[in-house]
């Protein structure tokens, strides 16, 4: 027993001194003299605490965040004293430094390291002072990404890059149109980053030197402990960012347009009305768009060239390739594997635009999210109670991204059909009992008090659209959704369901004008709505 976990302990250590060891020399930019910038205030101290997540576990200083929540303005007042003395000196406490990181298993064997979850405790007090320096730049970095990255930004969410990613597909397969698609995976994007090439971004973003310095030292002589069993292991970090730092997904994304702001691709990717798109982004999560396969295997390759320039490696058997054009695409010498549908974002898409892979998967995820529940629901008497826990577990598992599915009966019958049969569980009856004591559907969901599915997607639908169509940032969701190819004429017969056709149909019967027209009149829109 005592040298097996020896050798586990070795195995943890030697993964993750590798996992965190630099591997590529960025030069580092030099930066401006150091600006004169306001102190940091009482109420920047405040406001970054309340919005610290309550019941987090505290780092190696043992503070939990509820502590610094429970403080007065006093406790302000000190940190908002030791914070402007380190912004002054541009040094942070070694203390900072330190982490403590737990291992959590995700899925797959659990005899490989590579699949457990490295989830790093920091102090809050550091993640306090880092929080406000990300208040003070997130204007400069927000204006520094482009309408392709979607991920960690306000007003943004993945729904865009999967309503822009089936938009594309929905307008290929319909007017015939070659499309290639490649769904990127980077090996340990944000463990794998290195620090000069975030620190670059930074200073190419126009955030100040001084900001910049203090987050050189927030990354500097960093380490992790890691204990198994009785033995503490302290791993070096010599890249990557800082796992449960607020400020990071900030940073790598910075890092990952400085590294695409190289690429050359004006002329590259799928033309919409004109413009572009040759890439959609979320976070590390990346789709590239050209309409032949000897565009894209440019792309990628100079995709893959630019990444590994700040630490960031493809990884080959996730990296995949959806297509409906002849031809393969090589990623430096290999060939790319071809997948007929591919999960993004947590959306199963392929080319075909079918939606029953993805209401198999709706319906596995719906039954996970009510067995998490059940022992819970079990015991609770109340049908109010027990239908507001439901209905807040299951079916935001059950109709995850349904507003960008199309609308017809057959899906309606499918998701109908399984949010009935999850009603009988939580009544704790059968299909046979409902039949023998004659109740109807209707009788069981006056017992059972949950929302009806269908109103739940429509309205999740509906407001999406509003949301869409009153966008002002050229954004692509909203660009391809509004996209009819000029250049094609649609071939004879019928053409598939389109994500839009329920909103056409539902204007057109009452008269009303266009729907793209109303949905940007919000209060017009939202009286057009389902109940």
């Amino acid at each position: 027993m005592q040298s097996s976990r020896r050798a586990m302990e070795n195995i943890v250590q030697q993964f993750y001194t590798e996992l965190f060891r630099s591997s590529t020399l960025v030069p580092r930019c030099p930066l401006p003299p150091p600006e004169d910038l306001l102190p940091i205030l009482e109420s920047e101290v405040g406001q970054a605490i309340k919005s610290m997540k309550k019941g987090t576990a505290p780092g190696p200083d043992n503070i939990p965040a509820d502590l610094l929540r429970a403080g007065s303005t006093a406790l302000h007042s000190v940190l908002a004293r030791h914070f402007n003395h380190y912004l002054r000196k541009g040094m942070i406490p070694d203390q900072w430094k330190e982490s403590k990181t737990i291992l959590l298993f995700k899925k797959g064997q659990r005899e490989d390291i590579a699949n457990y979850r490295p989830i790093s405790l920091l102090s809050v007090v550091y993640k306090t002072f880092t929080k406000i320096l990300l208040n003070r730049m997130e204007r400069i970095l927000d204006d520094y990404q482009p309408v392709e990255q979607a991920g960690f930004r306000k007003n943004f969410s993945c729904m865009d890059n999967i309503q822009a990613v089936t938009q594309l597909i929905e307008r290929s397969r319909e007017y015939h149109l070659p499309l290639v698609l490649v769904f990127v995976d980077y090996k340990k994007a944000f463990d794998s980053v290195e620090t000069n090439a975030v620190l670059n971004a930074l200073a190419h973003a126009g955030v100040p030197s001084v900001y910049i310095r203090l987050l050189e030292q927030c990354f500097s002589d960093n380490s992790t402990i890691i204990q198994l069993f009785d033995r503490k292991l302290k791993i070096p970090i010599e890249r990557g960012v800082r796992q449960g730092d607020t400020i990071s997904p900030k940073l790598f994304t910075a890092a990952l347009q400085y590294a695409m702001s190289e690429l050359d691709w004006e002329d590259k990717g799928y033309s919409i009305d004109g413009k572009k798109v040759s890439n959609l982004r979320f976070a590390d999560d990346i789709v590239l768009v050209a309409n032949s396969t000897a565009e894209m295997e440019t792309m990628v390759n100079e995709l893959n060239v630019a990444g590994l320039k700040i630490g960031l490696e493809m990884n080959m058997s996730k990296t995949q390739l959806m297509w409906c054009d002849a031809g393969e695409v090589n990623l430096a010498g290999k060939t790319l594997q071809r997948v007929d549908s591919y999960v993004y974002l947590g959306r199963e898409l392929n080319m075909r635009n079918n939606i029953a892979p993805e209401i198999t998967r709706r319906r596995r995820a719906a039954w996970a999210a009510f067995g998490s529940i059940r022992e819970v629901t079990d015991q609770i008497k109340d049908p109010a109670l027990r239908a507001s826990i439901f209905n807040a577990s299951v079916l935001p598992a059950m109709c995850y991204a349904t507003e960008t599915w199309p609308d017809n009966e057959t899906i309606a019958k499918a998701m109908r059909t399984t949010h009935r049969a999850l009603e009988r569980c939580l009544l704790k009856t059968s299909r046979y009992q409902q039949w023998h004591q004659g109740l109807r559907s209707t009788e069981l969901r006056e017992k059972s008090q949950l929302k009806d599915p269908l109103q739940y997607m429509q309205r999740m639908k509906h407001r999406w659209a509003g949301h869409l169509l009153r966008r002002n940032d050229d954004r692509w969701s909203l660009r391809v959704t509004e996209w009819l190819p000029r250049n094609k004429t649609r071939p004879l017969g019928r053409p598939p369901t389109r994500w839009a056709d329920s909103f056409t149909k539902y204007f057109r019967q009452r008269g009303l004008p266009h729907w793209m027209q109303v949905a940007r009149n919000r209060a017009v829109w939202r009286s057009c709505g389902p109940r």
